[in-house]
């Protein structure tokens, strides 16, 4: 809870606890230990970050107002908590009786100056807010926001330089954080929280936020907004787009990103899960792991498959307009297709929109509701299962698996109309089509099209003639059919819903009847009132509901990446062997050599009375006494000189080795071992070599803080089965795995079990000539 480290700054401050030597080291401290309270403590961006506060004179003379300092290390706090940190040091303010900052108008212009050029020229902020919206925060903001100079590079218009309050003309990366992926970016979750308690903490100073927000929207939606539309669409998302990076889908835009709410397996908080058949149609271009940035709920998300959700409708080189189901026809039409009309769902949890405070939007009609709906009506009707198939005229257990898993086993249209009908639900959204896009203008052509139409038991045969726009409709609502020379072909369910839609359950079509629906959406194009949904529900025999929903724009961000990371040269280990490693820097090379040169620490063995550079004697492996190094004196214990802690000297790099290989218990070594020039820390203390041998043994590498580094894309898990992850059932039992997630006992390994918190499932390696090892064997001989 903020209030929580707010209370805790405004105690200190007051010196409750302890004193200090002045009032202002009382409220750095108090906001410093606030701000830990928020990060949980597990950052450094409180002392590092928050450099520290400065109180100054306002310019009417009536009082004087905080100052806040702050530098790069802010981004380890994160965008929110750093965010917190401006709050909870105006509300030490506000209670220690401080005044409010004043800013010029020239300071206020600095903020969207600066801000523009450390975008362009420095590093590309997550979030770059405009000009007004800088503009606006900059005039009301209680405390002033600065910090020290981090850049060369001086801000770029003049007018901005050498403002007599602001104490360098160089750009300021903690100011330009704050500024940008902090107050502007988190507004919507900081006002959440204070429209609840911010009056009753007096922080009526940041109401506003409430105004901010409106600016915001309007600045993200470009000014745009859809006739009649409560959501605007929001550009923020490609604002900042790279080369390289593509486009899937615009703002708002049909054939985007259907939203669709719910979690997968592999889905959760910034995880978000599209269908297989998507990847395959975007070539593969979003993968397992892909991080994707989104319109919406903001921010950006690493993607998974989940098949249990719509795919993607496309158009192949035939004209032929297909919805794909699974992998496998995506992937056999792949080369084939022309144009992705509509790219499938995109499954978003609630949680998402929660804590990005992102109000809820509507969702297109799909199975889960539907399944909801109908067993909400079939509870209320107080049917039996008995009465229920007698008036769908379906068997008992087509109806149960039709209800045990919707999201697997659809209805056929029939069956759907039935249920629909004995119930009083709209029909399946398997048997709806995206006919809310289009106008109603658009609707009248299809109906004046159907009529030319031929009719079959389950089949529509349409005219064609190239270059009419008509087939363009039933591709922009994504309706499946096929392109023959002179006709269009719809077929089976898809051919008896559209005749549903529009009315026409009779064959052949009635020309009364087709007036009188044609009627309908003319009278509807001249008023322009009522929404398509109503005009559709007034010409088909079972009600629907909006498939379409909203679409949700979205981009590529980073691709997903899995690789070593390593160091020039891939060294094993941060243990120098100077030019007697040769080109490669092999310890191959020294032992030929029978020496190394170059700067190592000095410790002494009493016991084999020898010098070496390690803590412990290769030989008897005693601790060795640290000795240091002076010109005058020479090796010592200490001296009055100012000696060194090392010194540049030729160690005996066999009796080294060998005396790690003997600790290690190996008498076989890798081929190539690869060290380093020199060291770089302050007092050249090298790495011990026997973990550069098991490194090179196991071929892994060394990063210069002396980790192995691994790059990977870190993802939501929450199930998985244990064929999935390569592990035994009888090892799973042993960590604790002894029931599936619907209770059942563990047998095998197809069972879906649920992750235990404190797991986590990392890729074996794979990889020919990459064996896997127990990670505590490794460690074992390492710490020996």
């Amino acid at each position: 809870d903020w209030r929580v480290g707010m209370v805790i700054a405004h105690e200190i401050a007051q010196q409750k606890h302890c004193k200090f030597d002045t009032e202002l080291e009382a409220i750095t401290v108090g906001v410093r230990v606030g701000f830990a309270y928020v990060t949980l403590g597990v950052v450094s961006s409180p002392i590092e970050g928050l450099t520290s506060i400065e109180i100054k004179p306002r310019q009417d003379g009536k009082g004087e107002f905080f100052k806040l300092n702050y530098a790069g290390p802010i981004r380890n706090a994160g965008g929110t908590a750093a965010a917190v940190s401006v709050l909870i040091a105006d509300y030490v303010r506000k209670k220690m009786a401080y005044a409010k900052y004043d800013p010029t108008e020239k300071e206020c212009l600095r903020c969207p100056g600066e801000l523009e050029d450390y975008h362009n020229y420095v590093a590309n902020l997550q979030y770059w807010p405009s000009k007004e919206e800088s503009l606006f925060l900059m005039q009301r903001i209680p405390v002033e926001i600065a910090g020290d100079a981090s850049e060369k590079r001086e801000v770029s218009n003049v007018n901005l330089k050498d403002i007599p309050r602001i104490e360098t003309n160089n750009l300021r990366s903690g100011y330009c954080l704050i500024h940008s992926s902090c107050i502007p970016l988190k507004a919507p979750k900081l006002w959440k929280k204070l429209a609840v308690w911010g009056e009753e903490m007096g922080m009526e100073d940041w109401n506003f936020l409430k105004q901010y927000l409106a600016l915001q929207k309007k600045m993200k939606a470009k000014g745009k907004k859809e006739d009649g539309a409560k959501i605007s669409p929001d550009y923020t998302y490609i604002k900042d787009i790279v080369a390289g990076r593509p486009v899937l889908a615009h703002p708002l835009e049909p054939g985007g990103f259907r939203l669709r709410y719910g979690r997968g397996r592999a889905s959760g908080y910034s995880g978000q899960s599209i269908h297989p058949a998507s990847m395959v149609v975007l070539d593969d271009f979003v993968a397992t792991g892909t991080q994707l940035k989104v319109e919406r709920p903001g921010k950006a998300a690493a993607f998974t498959p989940c098949d249990t959700i719509d795919g993607p409708i496309v158009k192949l080189q035939d004209g032929t307009v297909l919805k794909l189901n699974n992998e496998e026809e995506a992937r056999k039409v792949q080369k084939k297709i022309v144009e992705i009309l509509f790219l499938g769902d995109v499954l978003i949890n609630y949680g998402d929109f929660l804590d990005r405070a992102h109000t809820l939007i509507p969702a297109g009609y799909c199975q889960e509701y539907w399944a909801l709906e109908a067993q909400t009506a079939f509870e209320e009707k107080d049917y039996n299962k008995a009465l229920l198939t007698n008036k769908t005229e379906m068997t008992e257990e087509e109806l149960k698996k039709i209800f045990a898993n919707p999201l697997t086993n659809n209805p056929t249209f029939f069956q759907a109309q039935a249920i629909s009908q004995a119930l009083g639900v709209p029909l399946h959204p398997e048997h709806t089509h995206y006919l809310t896009i289009l106008k109603p203008e658009e609707h009248i052509t299809i109906i004046d099209w159907l009529a030319k139409s031929d009719i079959l038991s389950d089949k529509i045969i349409l005219p064609y003639v190239e270059g009419e726009g008509k087939k363009r409709l039933l591709e922009l609502t994504g309706i499946p059919h096929k392109l023959s020379t002179e006709n269009i072909i719809i077929e089976g369910d898809v051919a008896k819903s559209i005749l549903h839609t529009y009315g026409h359950n009779k064959q052949p079509f009635s020309r009364e009847n087709h007036k009188k629906i044609r009627l309908i959406y003319e009278k509807s194009k001249a008023k322009d009132q009522e929404s398509i949904l109503t005009l559709i529900n007034k010409t088909s025999t079972t009600p629907q509901r909006d498939k379409a929903g909203v679409f949700i724009g979205s981009r590529m961000g980073r691709p997903e990446k899995a690789k070593m990371r390593k160091m020039t040269g891939s060294p094993h280990t941060l243990f120098p062997i100077g030019e007697q490693g040769g080109r490669l820097r092999s310890f191959q090379a020294a032992l030929e050599a029978g020496f190394v040169r170059s700067s190592y620490p000095v410790n002494h063995c009493e016991a084999c009375n020898i010098t070496t550079p390690l803590f412990r004697c290769e030989i008897c492996d005693a601790p060795t006494k640290k000795l240091k190094h002076c010109k005058t004196c020479g090796d010592v214990e200490d001296c009055p000189h100012e000696p060194w802690v090392f010194k540049d000297w030729e160690i005996p790099i066999k009796r080294v080795f060998d005396g790690t290989l003997k600790k290690l218990g190996m008498k076989i070594y890798p081929d190539l071992i690869k060290g380093v020039r020199g060291t770089s820390n302050k007092s050249h203390i090298p790495e011990h070599l026997a973990k550069g041998i098991l490194r090179a043994k196991h071929r892994v590498h060394v990063n210069k803080d002396g980790t192995i580094r691994y790059d990977a894309s870190e993802i939501t898990l929450t199930h998985f089965k244990p064929k999935e992850v390569h592990v035994s059932v009888e090892r799973l039992k042993e960590l604790g795995y002894t029931h599936d997630a619907r209770g059942k006992a563990l047998l095998n390994d197809d069972q879906v079990l649920e992750l235990k918190p404190q797991d986590v499932v990392l890729p074996c390696c794979t990889a020919p000539g990459y064996p896997d090892e127990k990670a505590d064997e490794v460690l074992f001989r390492g710490t020996k």
